[in-house]
């Protein structure tokens, strides 16, 4: 007779362990490796949009002023300038708010979108007609409707040094110098034009492209993508990271309303010029860990935590994503959640 050995129980029951516990090493490899490409693809779009910050700005003598909801007087939600206002430190902010407050709101997440693309056509802040405007027609002197028409001296189509109407706040949408009837964002002169820039960037995926649909109960923005049951078209535009998650565009203040004349915290006087803050002051932009050398003191954040870095202290500006827990903790460098371990930052002068 033939004797056979099958396996006991206590053999399988450990087969089975060792596999599932091989399966569970892939699954972290597997999704650790998809998390570093998908990061490696919103680098690589920061990246790009950090070159074309830069010819926008060898252009225009400028870095594109920050854009958003003004605090007093801002363009409300639904309207063509709803998130398009202009901020500055001086009359946005306003020298009641701390430092700490004040530095983390001065960001922007349409900028990019507004000033590097142009879309709306001339119509809104753009270059060229919408459409295929017949001769002597509303924007036949601009085509095509790409790019930009010049921001001029202020940054913001003459809405804050010479506007339109003076019972608005200064740099608000509707004071912007463009074909207007009844504050109606409706081209109606026949021969405008300007000196026309950009676009400076390429855009060969319509998906880095998000509509600012709504808020959540927190404030946070609400983005649709094209194809989703909510895009639309109307409303104010983003540029997203993989996640689908806004960029957000930071820069240093300035004084004046002239985004030439750039401020930090060693500057003085009025205007915006002595803020006391600077890019280092962004708890959501300083690094989880340093090199040795490249640590630097900057405002406490909420854990009373001073580090931050010596290249955010000298930059410009600076692009953020928040990564792919598409969350981040504003008040505090390093957070018990981590959610801004995984954040994604690009620095730029």
């Amino acid at each position: 007779m033939i004797r056979r050995r099958a396996f006991t129980i206590v053999e399988l029951l450990t087969v089975v362990a060792v596999i599932v516990l091989l399966v569970g090493l892939l699954v972290v490899v597997l999704s650790s490796s998809a998390k570093a490409a998908q990061t490696a693809s919103t680098r690589s779009l920061m990246g790009t949009l950090t070159n074309a910050i830069a010819q926008f700005k060898a252009d225009l003598g400028y870095l594109p002023p920050i854009l958003g909801a003004a605090p007093m007087g801002s363009s409300p939600p639904g309207s063509a300038g709803y998130l398009r206002d202009l901020l500055i430190p001086q009359s946005t902010l306003g020298p009641a708010l701390p430092q700490q407050v004040a530095a983390q709101r001065y960001v922007s997440i349409t900028s990019l979108v507004e000033y590097l693309t142009g879309p709306g056509g001339r119509s809104e802040d753009g270059f060229g007609g919408v459409g295929t405007p017949l001769a002597n027609t509303a924007g036949s002197k601009e085509m095509p409707a790409v790019g930009i028409r010049s921001p001029l001296k202020d940054g913001v189509w003459g809405a804050y040094i010479t506007p339109l109407n003076s019972t608005q706040p200064l740099g608000t949408f509707v004071q912007r110098n463009l074909p207007q009837v009844s504050g109606a964002n409706t081209s109606t002169a026949l021969n405008v034009s300007g000196r026309s820039y950009g676009p400076y960037l390429e855009l060969k995926e319509g998906t880095i492209f998000g509509a600012i649909v709504g808020t959540t109960p927190t404030g946070a923005p609400i983005v649709a993508r094209p194809g989703d049951n909510n895009w639309d078209p109307t409303a104010p535009k983003c540029i997203v990271d993989y996640w689908g998650q806004p960029i957000r565009y930071y820069r240093r203040g300035y004084s004046n309303g002239d985004p030439r004349l750039t401020a930090g915290r060693s500057t003085g006087g009025a205007g915006g010029a002595g803020m006391g803050w600077d890019l280092s002051d962004v708890f959501a932009l300083r690094p989880q860990s340093f090199a040795a050398g490249t640590e630097v003191d900057g405002l406490a954040d909420g854990n009373n935590d001073t580090t931050t870095s010596r290249a955010l202290q000298g930059a410009d500006f600076a692009l953020m994503s928040m990564g792919p827990d598409r969350s981040a903790d504003f008040d505090r460098r390093v957070d018990e959640s981590g959610f801004n371990a995984d954040n994604v930052v690009e620095v730029g002068k």
